[in-house]
């Protein structure tokens, strides 16, 4: 009995410290990436607010919240690309609390999966659809994808083919690093431009 109960303390404090660790993670600071125009943003500032109030798990609660249909905080849009893949999303807002920067969010979720570059890609346009740069920026500095893919990958996801650039990615020397490695495709239905049922996949040439 008593081996049974020190297993299950042990259990239980792994799991406090290892919630307290992430949650202390979340830098401190009144400036997020982007601005209220964002919904990534709007998200941001939720997990913020969580983490002021002392919320043990802020993250992942203030996705579970700002999935439910009555929320106003995300469009429908974004709320499926968060629903598409809610680990994933906990991760995308694990690394933009701690680094509150989409550059250093995108490299870091494209290097830790790979095979999770469109999904990550996507997320990052339809979260901050006014700093495709950026995603594109991280991607680049990865050395897994070909520039041309990553366009491909921002187009298919709804950026604005005017915002972005591949002349040069975060420090100014960013060369193309060959064929890629990783497929792009379309997440599915809705989810970015490129889902087969969202929105329109022609490239703005204004």
């Amino acid at each position: 009995m008593n081996i049974a109960r020190s297993f299950i303390c042990a259990v239980v404090c792994t799991l406090a410290f290892i919630t307290t660790a992430s949650a202390n993670n979340i830098a401190h600071t009144s400036n997020l990436f982007g601005d209220e125009k964002q919904p990534g943003n709007r998200l941001h500032d939720r997990i913020v607010e969580l983490h002021t109030a002392a919320h043990p798990t802020p993250i992942p609660q203030a996705i579970e919240t700002v999935l439910q249909d009555d929320d106003t905080t995300l469009g429908g849009e974004a709320k499926q690309a968060v629903a598409f893949d809610v680990p994933h999303a906990n991760a995308f807002y694990e690394h933009m609390t701690e680094h509150n920067s989409l550059i250093e969010v995108t490299k870091r979720l494209i290097e830790a999966k790979p095979d999770m570059a469109v999904h990550t890609i996507t997320l990052g346009v339809v979260l901050y659809p006014d700093h495709a740069q950026e995603i594109y920026d991280g991607a680049a500095l990865t050395g897994l994808l070909d520039s041309d893919d990553i366009l491909v990958a921002l187009l298919q996801a709804g950026a604005d083919p005017t915002t972005v650039s591949d002349a040069t990615a975060a420090d100014g020397t960013f060369v193309s690093s060959g064929p890629s490695t990783v497929t792009i495709s379309p997440l599915g239905a809705g989810v970015g431009a490129g889902g087969t049922g969202g929105g329109d996949t022609t490239a703005s040439t204004n």
